[in-house]
């Protein structure tokens, strides 16, 4: 996950304004900033979205939706939204483990200074102060639209705060269970002939003294089969 910067001075609104931006072959960032406005508005709004695990931004700042925003960006009704969303925030530890310890503590209400207490004490977030604040308000917000509690201002004495949904223990459960599993990688195509055994990764095979790793790399694209069946016997990865 990138370094941590709790999310702040920006909504849900403009969250989703940028993750439908972001729709398909995705958005260029000055495309963004003429139809979002430029500074800090935008910025926040894309740490949020980055934070959560929603866009990846590459070296030049062209945004693109990970398969989590592609499943919040694209969901069809309201219901699918709020799950949506709520799987996004339980795969950000800031949110998830408050969220997790409330749950197993039984608490029905999250106040503005227990959760300071979790991020800066318990998770040792170090985050400054004005940030701090500004950002358990944009969590309990949050929280609000993913249908896990109703946000709370504080006045006349009482904390900002988010009281907690009654089926929240049976939600997060429910959306942990459904929370879709990581593809597995798929392993690169490579040819085969009946005199070709079977192929051990180069890393496994090649000794190699403690600290030093050696990998080498054949494009092999262009050679036929007689080629490369002499090639890997030369290297010892196919039978006589």
């Amino acid at each position: 996950m990138a370094e941590v910067m709790l999310p702040y001075r920006t909504d849900w609104r403009a969250m989703g304004t940028l993750l439908d931006y972001a729709k398909g072959k995705g958005v260029d960032r000055a495309t963004l900033e003429a139809r979002m406005g430029a500074g800090e508005s935008l910025r926040e709004t894309l740490n949020a979205a980055e934070q959560l695990g929603l866009v990846t931004r590459d070296e030049v700042g062209d945004v693109r939706l990970t398969p989590q925003g592609e499943r919040l960006a694209y969901a069809s009704s309201e219901s699918e939204r709020r799950d949506e969303l709520a799987r996004a925030m339980l795969s950000y530890p800031p949110y998830a483990i408050p969220l997790e310890r409330a749950v197993a503590e039984e608490l029905t209400v999250l106040d503005a200074p227990w959760v300071e207490r979790v991020w800066q004490v318990d998770m040792r977030l170090g985050q400054p102060r004005n940030r701090v604040e500004e950002a358990r308000t944009f969590f309990f917000r949050l929280a609000d639209e993913a249908g896990l509690g109703t946000y709370r201002r504080g006045v006349r004495g009482q904390p900002t705060r988010l009281d907690l949904a009654p089926d929240v223990a049976a939600r997060l459960a429910s959306l942990r269970e459904q929370s879709p599993e990581p593809a597995e990688p798929t392993p690169a195509a490579v040819p085969t002939s009946p005199d070709v055994g079977p192929i051990t990764p180069a890393a496994e095979v090649l000794p190699s003294r403690p600290g030093i790793t050696l990998s080498v790399t054949v494009d092999m694209s262009d050679w036929d089969m007689e080629k490369i069946t002499a090639f890997l016997r030369l290297v010892g990865l196919a039978r006589e």
